[in-house]
């Protein structure tokens, strides 16, 4: 079967023409072609179609061959040529091919046609391939595969030559917004990563909608977006500009018969700030962005130089964090955990504190979150661990009569989902000879929705181990509590800031009254966080709570102090029960009495004596 191929023929004889068909037929080709002797005739038909080559006699009365080249490269049309004439000299030919020609023949001796063709469209079609991979990576470069938007690096030339419009005065103010998806991470974990890249094209397309003309929008990190304003009028219009964007962004998005919700954190940096260099810009943006976060997830802020002095000192502190986890500065403290049955210590839970060479005391407010953040939370939560076990052992081993002690520690989401986990306990337990039963392990409900799947698992392969699992603060994470009833769970810990106001009606004391039900119904122990009065202790007592901690027991101690109270037990045990039967008379009280509320100063000041003498004392502490 004969080849096609589309010749555009430059030649004023039609008897020429028809030998050099007539000779591509011979070689096997199918030529389509047209013959043309004018500049406009050549120009017409390069509009009409794509051809595959062009044969042009070298000069014909109204055209020649370097003026139909000089055409082809005008149009920047990368089409093989062939100067085909009856006599050409080497000079000329030459010429030619230094102009752009890519080969001559003689009419003579057409022979070489075919061939020449052939070689020709290989070469041109090499050259296509060519051009394709460039452009592809000059793509690639520049724009983001997955939204089609402008990558960083474009992103940053952007801002580089607006920086240089506005130093030459053209245009006015610019600002450069940086947007972080809130919730992300849960939305990949939970939902998939395709449904999550499916999230991040949805956005891309809604904001899209919202550019004015000279915006750029682009995609700068995996749930990181960034928007160059042109020409605003003052800095509160790029604020309602943030504005507008969260106001698009709470409109839930469909996705594979899913609804999904998502906000966004924004950060605003102005050009009256001054910076030269479109990194400083997109740095600040994203210093800001944080800030807001800080307030509040769906906010933004306006950056200012103060942002970038903290930013400074944060950085600083997360590299005296690493020094501290590294060299074991750090120390546990211990509260315990007390039963409102028996009024016994049963256990206690684990507590960092970072006490800073020169800050004093850091939070763990604010040292916790940033391990997280910078990923420092696995190596500090393996020593958290292993010190834990370590102190239980010693203490077991010192009491061997005491009465037996559970140790809890937290764990954070990075932590659970870390290959080799469940060795690594194995193993401390083992070399600490723990029972496994004495160690508890308290999760946020978070955890369990960024990654429910791994967290199933790793939480079944504790439970065979007879690990205990707890919910740490339990109430201020998500709705959802498909989970309880689903996962190995043994306890629930009530956050302290449900506790803190039970003592009078309300809200809270409601949550706290549905909250004891529902776990008694799935056969879980509920822990009373943050119990700091007589008032609360009763209260829970009252609603079938079986264990607290807080400052009403004890703040948390420090291993000596902890060793103190453990051999101080066996007499505390006898003075309790005192206080005990106490709690039980004043609680039959009420039941007789049908009072509504629970404690009442006229039968109180008994509880109040006793109490306060069995209270943990501040120096055991």
């Amino acid at each position: 079967m004969n080849k096609p191929v589309r010749v555009l023929i430059v030649d004023d004889s039609e008897e020429d023409s028809e030998l050099l068909v007539y000779e591509l037929e011979r070689g096997g080709y199918n030529p389509v072609y047209l013959r043309v002797d004018t500049p406009a005739a050549m120009m017409a038909a390069l509009n009409q179609q794509r051809w595959d080559i062009v044969l042009a006699d070298y000069s014909i009365p109204q055209f020649s061959a370097t003026v139909a080249l000089a055409l082809l490269q005008e149009k920047q049309l990368d089409i093989p040529f062939i100067i085909v004439s009856g006599s050409i000299g080497d000079e000329t030919a030459a010429a030619a091919m230094t102009a752009g020609a890519h080969d001559y023949l003689l009419k003579a001796k057409l022979a070489r046609l075919v061939p020449a063709l052939e070689r020709e469209l290989r070469e041109a079609q090499v050259r296509q391939e060519h051009k394709q991979a460039l452009f592809k990576l000059e793509y690639l470069a520049f724009n983001d595969t997955l939204t089609g938007l402008p990558n960083q690096r474009s992103f940053l030339n952007s801002i580089q030559k607006r920086i240089e419009q506005s130093q030459r005065k053209l245009h006015g103010l610019f600002a450069v917004l940086f947007l972080d998806i809130d919730r992300y991470q849960i939305v990949k974990y939970s939902l998939g990563h395709l449904l999550a890249e499916q999230l991040l094209v949805a956005i891309a397309r809604r904001l899209e909608t919202y550019l004015n003309p000279g915006d750029i929008f682009a995609r700068v990190g995996t749930d990181e977006f960034a928007l160059l304003l042109g020409d605003i009028q003052n800095p509160q219009s790029a604020q309602d500009r943030a504005d507008q964007i969260q106001t698009a962004l709470k409109t839930p998005f469909k996705l594979d018969g899913l609804v999904v919700s998502s906000s966004t954190s924004i950060g605003i940096v102005l050009s009256t700030i001054g910076y030269d260099q479109p990194e400083d810009f997109l740095r600040g943006a994203d210093m800001a962005m944080h800030h807001a976060r800080t307030q509040g997830r769906g906010g933004s802020a306006i950056f200012d130089r103060a942002m970038q002095t903290h930013a400074v000192e944060r950085l600083q502190l997360e590299t005296d964090l690493q020094r501290a986890i590294k060299c074991q500065q750090l120390h546990l403290n211990y509260q315990p955990i007390v039963s409102l049955t028996t009024g016994r210590v049963v256990g206690f839970e684990a507590l960092v504190r970072w006490q800073h060479p020169t800050l004093g005391m850091v939070s763990p407010s604010e040292f916790i979150p940033m391990a997280e953040e910078t990923g420092l939370i696995v190596s500090l939560g393996e020593w958290v661990l292993e010190e834990s076990c370590r102190r239980l052992s010693l203490w077991q081993e010192r009491f061997p009569k005491s009465s037996p002690l559970s140790i809890s520690v937290n764990l954070s989401a990075r932590e659970l989902v870390q290959p080799g986990l469940i060795e690594r306990i194995d193993e401390l337990c083992f070399a600490f000879r723990l029972k496994a039963e004495s160690l508890k392990l308290e999760i946020t409900e978070s955890i369990l929705l960024e990654n429910a799947e791994a967290a199933a698992t790793i939480l079944a392969q504790l439970k065979q181990r007879q690990i205990q699992i707890s919910i740490d603060d339990f109430g201020t994470g998500y709705s959802s509590l498909s989970y309880l009833h689903r996962l190995p769970i043994d306890t629930l810990k009530i956050d302290r800031s449900f506790i803190s106001c039970i003592d009078k009606q309300g809200k809270n004391l409601d949550i706290v009254k549905a909250i004891i039900p529902l776990a008694h119904s799935l056969k879980l122990d509920v822990v009373a966080e943050g119990v700091e009065t007589e008032e609360q202790l009763l209260k829970l007592k009252a609603l079938g709570c079986e264990y607290g901690q807080g400052y009403f027991f004890s703040p948390p101690l420090n291993d000596q102090a902890v060793v103190a109270l453990i051999a101080t037990m066996p007499r505390m045990e006898i003075e309790k029960k005192k206080f005990v039967t106490a709690i039980a008379d004043h609680s039959s009280r009420r039941k007789n009495s049908g009072a509504d509320d629970f404690f009442k100063a006229s039968d109180s000041r008994e509880l109040r004596r006793v109490s306060s003498n069995q209270r943990f004392s501040s120096t055991t502490g």
